[in-house]
This record gives structure tokens, sequence and C-alpha cells, in this order.
């Protein structure tokens, strides 16, 4: 039996990933691929409900909760779907996440301001807690979806418009500028492990079905072994 997998889908608010993991799992459940699709924040759980009213201020203060608290609620919300994850990976099966650990490790660094060596520090306790505390498996590869902060704003307040979503905490253009900067420096310092998928031809924003051939096309190329599956 082939070795499962778990890939994440991370980068800015409205980049693509939520569209583009959902097509992924399609894929792969229409070629027979036991696969399982999980998104975070599960805002559906008891804890992903609270974790809402928390990103809204509307329990308690966010911008005076420590970053230590804050990583604790993002990863005791994804905690809650470890065992249907640990399950299917050791089946075989592939896990598509929508944002899993390494969206936190890019939030907490924004969020705790930290530089230099205090950014690594920040980001190994993320991954402590998510992975050794929680127990957590760790990501086979992860996908930061690029696409440049303000077309990121311009397609998130389209978005809320449309549902008639209240603004959260991260839905200013100074916070995704800076979780931008923190993705792109962790793709230079995990080559092969954090695949690019560039979501601008440009100045043009790809298409959908753009960006999942080139999804499914860098899968290929980072699970040979699997290449069929993603062709």
């Amino acid at each position: 039996m082939a070795p499962g997998l778990l890939i994440s889908f991370d980068g800015l608010d409205s980049s693509g990933k939520a569209t583009q993991s959902k097509l992924l799992y399609e894929h792969l459940a229409s070629q027979g691929a036991l696969a399982r699709y999980v998104t975070s924040p599960d805002y559906t759980t008891a804890s992903g409900k609270e974790l809402k009213l928390r990103l809204q201020s509307k329990l308690g203060n966010w911008d005076k909760t420590t970053w230590q608290e804050k990583m604790k609620y993002f990863a005791d919300n994804r905690a809650e779907h470890r065992e249907e994850v640990v399950n299917t990976v050791s089946e075989g099966g592939i896990v598509v996440y929508d944002r899993y650990v390494p969206s936190s490790m890019a939030f907490m660094a924004e969020e705790s301001r930290a530089i230099g060596e205090e950014r690594t520090k920040v980001q190994e306790a993320v991954a402590a807690y998510e992975y050794e505390t929680n127990n957590m498996p760790h990501e086979d590869a992860s996908l930061f979806f690029d696409i440049p902060p303000r077309v990121a704003m311009d397609l998130l307040e389209g978005r809320k418009h449309d549902r008639g979503d209240e603004a959260e905490y991260t839905d200013y253009i100074q916070v995704q500028e800076a979780l931008y900067a923190e993705y792109l420096s962790m793709i230079d310092e995990k080559p092969g492990h954090m695949l690019h998928i560039q979501c601008m031809d440009g100045e043009r924003l790809r298409t959908i079905a753009e960006v999942s051939q080139i999804v499914r096309t860098q899968l290929a190329q980072r699970f040979p072994d699997r290449a069929q599956l993603f062709a």
C-alpha cells in the first residue's frame, strides 16, 4: 500500500485556497482515491464558534490576546479533526487540508511582530504545539497560493459583501501584506516542501481552471509515485 499524503493549502484570504482544495479533493475522489477534505478553522464546532467570536472581538479583545493564546485557539480547533486525518493517512489516503500548520506558523510570526531569531522561535513553538503536544501529523507538502495582497483584499471585500460577513482581525491590508512577506520567507527557507503556486499571469488573475492545472502539475512532480492520480 502506498503511503498516505497530507497536502496543505496555504496563503492569504481569498487567494483561492478553498476553491482549489475542494477541486483537488473532487478530482482525487473521481479517480477512485481515498481522499478527505478538511478545512481550518472549522467554525461549525464549539471551539470554532468561540474562535470566530474572538476574531471579531465579540468575545475578549483579540488585539490584547497573546500570540501564544491565539496559537492554541487555532491549534486546538484543528486538533478536533486529528483522528479522521490520521486514519485517512494511515490507510494510504490523501488528506486535502485547507489551511494547515504552515498557515498558523505564518500567522503567529506576524502576530508576534517577531524578527530574526525570535521569529524562528515563534514558528518552532507553533510547530511544537501542533506536531508534538497535539500530535498532529506533518504535512507532506504545503502549497502557497501567491496572489498580491491588494488583489486578495479586493476579492475579500467582494466576498464579504456578497455573504454579509462581518470584518475579522485579518481583514486589513497591513495584516495581509505582513502575512504575504512571511509566506515568501517560508518558501525561501523550505524549497521543495512549500510549493509556489503563481495565481497571477503578469497583471492578470489566472482562471480557476488554470490554477487547478498548475496545482495538479506541481503535485504530480512532487509525488511521482502518485502522478497518475493528479493527472
